[in-house]
C-alpha cells in the first residue's frame, strides 16, 4: 500500500508540471538548528529566516504527527530566445539585469498552485489526511528537506543542485502524516570546485557552504533602506538578485531547461529599461511588478537601484531624467538620484544640485547632494 501510494503521487506531481519530487522522512534537525545558531551569532544568517529555530527544523512542529515531508522541485531556466533580444538591447541602452528567479511569474503562486492540486489529488486515496504545504516563505528550511530527501546535494554556494536542471530550480512540498516510501540523500559533486567562491563579487560565500547574507548582493538588492557606498557599487547593473555563483557552477552549464513558459519574462524584460523604472507611478508598479516574485517589497527599493545601476554606468544619457527624479516625494529616491548624478560627474548638473541642496530638509539627501556638487 505505501509502495503503491508512493508511485501514485510522484506520477501525478509530474504529470502536472513538477519537475523532480522524492520523498523523506519527517524527522528533525538537531545539526541544522546547531548550524543556524552558529549563523546566527556571527551575523551571517538573514533576517528573511524565520525566528524560530527550532521550527525551522523539525517538521513535526508545523505537523505534529507528520511521517513524511514530499520535497518538489519545477526548473525556472528558460530558454535564451525569451531573452535574446533584451540582452542585446542591454548593452546599447540605459538598462539593468534581473537575476533568472525574478524573470517570469512569482514561484510562490505556481509551485504553490501545483501543491494545491497534489495535497488534493492525495485526499482522494485517502481520507483524514494532514498535509501542510510549503514553498520558500514557509518556515521548514527546503533546502535542507531537499538534501535529505535527494532532490540534490548542497553545493558549496549553498543551493541545492539537481542532477538534471541544476540549481536552477524551485523548491517547496508538503509535510504530511502519511506514511510514504523514502528516498535517499544523493553524492556530492562538488570536489575541489571553488568556482562559486572565487567568483562571488563581495565575499559573501566566506567558506564552503557558508554564506554571510550581509555581503549577498542576491540580499542586498532586496533590501530596504539605504546601502552603502561599497555595495552600491557592487551592484554593477544588478537590479534584483545576483546570479553569479549559479552561473560559474560546472554544474549549470548544459542543464537541463525547464519547460514552463510562467517563468519567461512577463510584464517585465529580462533586461529592464531602467528610466522607466526610475519614475516608476504606483500603478505602473502593480502592473509590472505584482504577478513577479518582486511583488512583496514596494517600488522604492526598485526606484533606489535604478538610481544606483544608473550611477554605476556613468553615462550621461541619464542626465536629464536623474534631475527630474530630484523632486521624488521619498528620500531614498532623492538620495540615490543624487548619488548617481555625482558619479557620472556631469558638470551641467551642478546648478540643479544646488538647488535641490536649498530646499532639501532630509539629512541623508543632504549629504548626498553635498557630496555630488563637490564631485562636479
Amino acid at each position: 500500500m505505501i509502495i503503491t501510494l508512493t508511485t501514485e503521487i510522484k506520477s501525478y506531481a509530474k504529470s502536472i508540471g513538477i519537475d523532480d519530487i522524492k520523498i523523506t522522512n519527517a524527522e528533525s534537525f538537531p545539526e541544522l538548528k546547531e548550524f543556524l545558531i552558529e549563523m546566527r551569532e556571527k551575523e551571517y544568517l538573514s533576517t528573511l529566516v524565520h525566528d524560530d529555530l527550532e521550527k525551522i527544523s523539525n517538521p513535526k512542529e508545523i505537523v505534529l504527527e507528520a511521517k513524511s515531508v514530499i520535497v518538489c522541485a519545477i526548473s525556472y531556466s528558460v530558454d535564451d530566445k525569451y531573452i535574446f533580444e533584451s540582452r542585446i538591447r542591454a548593452k546599447e541602452e540605459l538598462r539593468g539585469s534581473l537575476s533568472r528567479f525574478a524573470w517570469g511569474q512569482d514561484y510562490h503562486r505556481v509551485l504553490g498552485d501545483r501543491l494545491d492540486k497534489l495535497i488534493e489529488f492525495i485526499k482522494t486515496k485517502k481520507q483524514r489526511v494532514e498535509a501542510f504545504k510549503f514553498v520558500d516563505t514557509g518556515p521548514t528550511v527546503d533546502r535542507a528537506l531537499a538534501r535529505r530527501a535527494g532532490i540534490g546535494w548542497q553545493g558549496k554556494n549553498c543551493s541545492i543542485i539537481n542532477p538534471e536542471y541544476g540549481s536552477w530550480i524551485f523548491l517547496g512540498g508538503v509535510i504530511t502524516d502519511l506514511e510514504l516510501e523514502y528516498d535517499s540523500p544523493i553524492e556530492d559533486k562538488c570536489g575541489d570546485c571553488r568556482r562559486c567562491i572565487d567568483a562571488c563579487p563581495t565575499g559573501a560565500l566566506v567558506d564552503a557552504y557558508t554564506l554571510d547574507s550581509r555581503k549577498c548582493l542576491g540580499y542586498i538588492t532586496l533590501s530596504k533602506g539605504y546601502l552603502d557606498e561599497k555595495q552600491r557599487k557592487k551592484m554593477g547593473t544588478r537590479l534584483w538578485g545576483c546570479d553569479t555563483c549559479q552561473s560559474v557552477c560546472p554544474q549549470n552549464q548544459g542543464a537541463k531547461l525547464g519547460d514552463h513558459e510562467e517563468f519567461s519574462p512577463q510584464t517585465l524584460e529580462a533586461y529592464p529599461d531602467l528610466i522607466s523604472l526610475l519614475t516608476l507611478s504606483n500603478k505602473e508598479y502593480k502592473d509590472k511588478f505584482m504577478i513577479t516574485p518582486m511583488n512583496w517589497r514596494g517600488k522604492r527599493p526598485i526606484q533606489r537601484n535604478a538610481a544606483i545601476i544608473l550611477g554605476n554606468l556613468k553615462d550621461r544619457r541619464a542626465v536629464p531624467y536623474l534631475l527630474d527624479a530630484l523632486s521624488d516625494p521619498k528620500p531614498i529616491v532623492r538620495a540615490n538620484v543624487a548619488w548617481a548624478l555625482g558619479e557620472i560627474g556631469d558638470k551641467s548638473a551642478l546648478g540643479s544640485l544646488e538647488k535641490a541642496l536649498l530646499w532639501e530638509k532630509d539629512e541623508q539627501v543632504i549629504e548626498e547632494l553635498e557630496k555630488a556638487i563637490a564631485k562636479n
